[in-house]
């Protein structure tokens, strides 16, 4: 059996009605056949094919009986979805197909958990998008909410979870930080102590994480390791990764070792990067950043660790006057260098602490029990599906150029698949670490060779080691993370 599936097609693109139902009457589909509809949908039979693939309950395909997720998913259990819901726009563009998980690909992945549920347990779609993004917005442009809304007029409850405990309501620099509802079940505050991949981390007095209180950060990785991790995931039996493909700034590529970040319900308990260069004892930015550079990065400092973290109407009033300025020498930096790390937070190759943080919020989804009690077995199922449909490229995550690759991959090992899938889009797997450190992590170390995957293009099957999508890396990886 395989652990991962790839299929590549340049026919296969988004269809445009939600709720995304098949072309073709499958002989397992779940519902009736008016439920069929004559838009083509290649993303549905994508997916299927990707599960068909991978040899699950190969013995039944191609008849009712045909059940992928029969191994997976037990009657009664609870099943937890988490796409990747990050943003509301790509740099003011209302088209999000680059940006977030596509409601196609969660399509076939909910009438398949149904086939495996027989009429019991439940589906949660969940995650914590980035604090300032507008969780409303980005599930009525991807298809979800219409999706949502389609099960429940089938009698089939699916809840649509925003995991964030707080956001930043009009934007991190105007907009002030509030409560929001979050997680219906709470929260858990897990402590990985020292199995976390931060224990030994050179100055931990300067991590920042996603908040301008740098005090709260650092304090919750003095003397342990905590994450506040949502209790929906915990409870959940199974949990089903469908990140978008897409470039990333501080990690070089988001795929399912990232997409966990949505999986921690307050965004400050996340450790970004360690302020300063190399040479200052931090890993936000390069040694060589010129004097231009420095000086908008000490202003930028200063207006987060003195006038932002006031989080009050005057604070933001002060910032935006001040600011005035500045916004002009980092536009200039950026037109002389065509480099961003003037603006630091850790967006370049150098940051050595972005994926440690990745790997322990891994590290808890397998090994936390409910109570957030780290065990050295995995307490829960852990499979995935990527959508790289519409994929981003060059200055992802949040502004990503679209890059149409039509491949949808998947597989009962994450790591693997993130592995895979980075070599598929021209990168050096072993270049970017959330994917190489995974390699050596206790509790899932593997090797290269432990990898079997099978690849599929334009309906031909082909060595994976073959395929290079050359997809551009972000600016500040760009001459590093290529093969």
């Amino acid at each position: 059996m395989n652990n991962v599936s790839v299929h590549i097609n340049n026919k296969t693109m988004y269809p445009d009605c939600p709720p995304y139902s098949p072309s073709e009457e499958y002989p397992e589909f779940i519902f009736k056949r008016e439920d069929v509809v004559s838009e083509n949908n290649p993303v549905y039979h994508a997916v299927r094919d990707m599960l068909k693939n991978l040899g699950l309950d190969e013995e039944n395909y191609g008849t009712p009986k045909w059940n992928p997720f029969c191994e997976l998913i037990n009657k009664g259990d609870t099943v937890l979805l988490k796409p990747n819901f990050v943003y509301h726009d790509n740099a003011g563009d209302p088209d999000i197909q680059s940006l977030v998980t596509h409601g196609a690909v969660i399509r076939p992945i909910i009438d398949y958990v149904l086939l495996a549920l027989q009429g019991t347990g439940k589906i949660i779609i969940a995650d914590a998008p980035q604090a300032n993004a507008d969780f409303e917005t980005i599930v009525e442009r991807n298809g979800v909410k219409q999706l949502v809304d389609y099960y429940n007029s089938k009698n089939v409850m699916i809840e649509l979870i925003d995991l964030r405990k707080n956001a930043y309501v009009g934007g991190f620099d105007t907009g002030l930080r509030v409560d929001l509802k979050g997680d219906p079940r709470g929260y858990v505050l897990c402590n990985l102590e020292d199995k976390s991949m931060l224990q030994d981390v050179a100055n931990p007095d300067r991590l920042y994480g996603a908040d301008y209180d740098r005090n709260f950060i650092v304090k919750q990785h003095t003397n342990g390791h905590r994450y506040l991790f949502s209790r929906s995931v915990l409870d959940a039996d199974v949990v089903i990764s469908i990140p978008k493909l897409k470039t990333h700034r501080k990690a070089g590529v988001t795929i399912n070792s990232k997409n966990m970040v949505g999986a921690n319900g307050d965004k400050n308990f996340l450790a970004h990067y360690r302020v300063g260069s190399p040479a200052d004892g931090g890993d936000e930015f390069a040694d060589d950043v010129g004097l231009l550079g420095r000086l908008h990065y000490k202003w930028r400092r200063f207006a987060m660790d003195n006038i932002l973290i006031k989080n009050t109407k005057t604070s933001r009033y002060q910032y935006f006057l001040m600011n005035v300025p500045f916004g002009i020498i980092h536009r200039l930096y950026r037109a002389i260098t065509g480099r961003d790390y003037v603006m630091g937070n850790g967006d370049w190759h150098g940051n050595d602490t972005v994926w440690r943080m990745c790997l322990d919020l891994n590290r808890i989804l397998l090994f936390a029990d409910s109570k957030g009690v780290i065990h050295k077995e995995p307490q829960r199922k852990y499979f995935c599906v990527v959508d790289g449909v519409v994929a981003g490229e060059e200055n992802g995550p949040l502004e990503p150029t679209p890059k149409h690759a039509g491949l949808i991959a998947g597989g009962n090992n994450p790591f693997f698949v993130d592995f895979v899938c980075a070599h598929l889009i021209g990168f050096d797997p072993y270049k970017i670490p959330v994917i190489y450190n995974a390699m050596k992590l206790d509790g899932f170390c593997y090797d290269e060779q432990d990898i079997r995957a099978y690849c599929e293009k334009n309906g031909a099957s082909v060595d994976w080691r073959s395929v290079n999508l050359h997809f551009k890396p972000q600016a500040n990886w760009k001459g590093y993370i290529e093969r």
